[in-house]
């Protein structure tokens, strides 16, 4: 992978996980979970990728695109983690009243 390469796919990721936060924004979350898988895809590739040493331009785009990556992440993330909660409390619920109908010994439906 040369340096071009590498700043281009980090840009890629940068303009998805901007699509990612669109679709959070919009509780579009079946989008976002696949949108996530393609993320995904990006991420390792420049995980495998050697390092490649960059001039300082390309280093401050690089900086300057990993910012906005986080940026985009900590967005989504405000915006899931409620929707997270609330999933886990239904869970809980479920699981509790599951719980008390085999105590009790009567049959689930």
């Amino acid at each position: 992978m040369t340096s071009n390469e590498m700043l281009t796919t980090y840009e890629s990721l940068s303009a998805l996980t901007g699509t990612m936060l669109d679709a959070a924004r919009e509780g579009e979350w079946d989008h976002l979970a696949a949108l996530e898988q393609r993320c995904q895809v990006y991420v390792g590739s420049l995980m495998r990728a050697p390092q490649i040493p960059l001039n300082a331009h390309e280093q401050r785009t690089k900086v300057s695109i990993i910012r906005t990556i986080l940026q985009h992440d900590a967005q989504i993330r405000a915006l899931t983690e409620p929707r997270l909660h609330e999933l886990q409390q239904r869970l809980s619920s479920t699981r509790n009243a599951h719980r008390s109908l085999d105590a009790y010994g009567a049959q689930r439906l």
